[in-house]
Formats: structure tokens, sequence, C-alpha cells
């Protein structure tokens, strides 16, 4: 796992050109990608980063179940605000369609899919116990995540308690991943993501399994590795 640290400005700076790196070398390029435990600054990177993204398909990594996924705390709603309205890509996938794995594959399957990491190690969706051979799937979210939700609904019980999510079996079929990591608050994660063993109650530990990972640091969220 490459791990490129640096302020949190230039760090995503960096993410966001490795990004559109990719986009000028491959203009169809699918990638996927997800708002969850992101930071806006590589959004910002990414529609400032002059390449097209017009033949671009993008797969969004999860997606709050129910009516939720429908609304303006939807997944869907967060990507098109912070990315596609501005950059316009050429297709938006979405997990709730059927048989989301399959649709990826007929997309040509997945050049890198971008993720975040939560603060008990969870990517997209993938809460702590999930298992390694999972597909896209319904997910029971964990507390610290509907928490992280409370405000925008309005309070905890208004919080959806299931998403929908790329497994990590979709991840890992991805050809590149990308982990990106930011503040203080998600030091104890990295650090166990990074030098502690594959496990599943780090859903983002598995990633060291695969052939081509960048992860992405600022200083703050590196604090703790040794």
């Amino acid at each position: 796992m490459r791990q490129i640290i640096d302020d949190t400005n230039v760090v995503f700076a960096k993410a966001a050109a490795a990004v559109a790196a990719l986009v000028e070398r491959k203009p169809d390029a699918v990638i996927g990608i997800t708002e969850v435990d992101m930071p806006e600054t590589f959004f910002a990177a990414l529609r400032d980063s002059g390449v097209s993204f017009a033949n671009v398909t993008f797969c969004n990594a999860c997606e709050l179940s129910g009516e939720a996924g429908q609304g303006a705390q939807a997944q869907a709603a967060k990507l098109r605000a912070l990315l596609y309205d501005a950059v316009q890509p050429g297709k938006v996938l979405l997990p709730t369609m059927e048989d989301y794995d399959a649709a990826i594959r007929a997309a040509g399957g997945m050049d890198l899919v971008i993720l975040g990491i939560g603060e008990r190690g969870h990517i997209a969706y993938d809460e702590p116990g999930v298992d390694f051979g999972t597909g896209t799937h319904e997910n029971k979210l964990a507390d610290v995540t509907r928490n992280a939700l409370a405000e925008a609904f309005g309070g905890i019980d208004n919080v959806p308690t299931h998403g929908v999510t790329m497994g990590i079996a979709t991840i890992f079929a991805a050809k590149q991943i990308m982990l990106l990591a930011f503040g203080e608050d998600k030091a104890n994660a990295a650090q166990k993501t990074l030098e502690g063993r594959p496990e599943t109650f780090i859903p983002a530990s598995f990633l060291q399994l695969h052939t081509d990972v960048s992860v992405y640091l600022d200083r703050a969220a590196a604090s703790k590795m040794g």
C-alpha cells in the first residue's frame, strides 16, 4: 500500500491529480466513488482539475436504504452537488439498481475506486464485521455511522438503519483503490488499516491484500503510525 502523507489541502490535491491523470490516460474510465468520510477539499480539487469527465462512468459506492435514498441526504444527491453537476460525467451507476455488480462488469469493470475511511475502519457502508467475500448488499448501519448523520436528519430517530453498499469483493475487483483519510479522529483507523493485520472488524484493513492501493493521509490522520 503506497502512502502519500502531506498537509490536508496538499494531499487531497495530489489525490485529485492522480484521478485526473487516470482520466487523461483513459477518458472512458470507470470510477467508483463515495461521499462517506470524504473531504470536500478533495471534491473541489476534482472539480478544478481541468480534465474532462464527459466519457467517465461513475459508480456510486453506497446509498441509504428506503425513502432516504431519494432525499437530500442521499449519496446520489450529495455526489451530484459535490461533483457530478459540475463535471457532467458520461454516466452514473447507482447501487440500488438490480444486480449492481453485474452492471459494473458490463461497464468494463472499475479502473479505480475512491474511498474514505470511518473512525472504526469502515469503508462506504461496509461496517465492522463485514464478510470479505461479500458483493453489493444491504447492510445495517453502525451506531457511529448513524450518529454522524443525526444532525442532518433532525435526530438519530430519523436516520435510516440500513444502507446498500459495494461489498469488499466488489471493491477488490477494481484495478486500483484509492483510500483517503484526514483528521485526528481517523488516526486509529488509519494505523490499524496500514500497520495491523487484515481483520473483519477493520474493513479497510482488507485493502492490504489488494495489489494496487494508494493511501492519501493528512498529517493528523497519519499521527499514530510508526
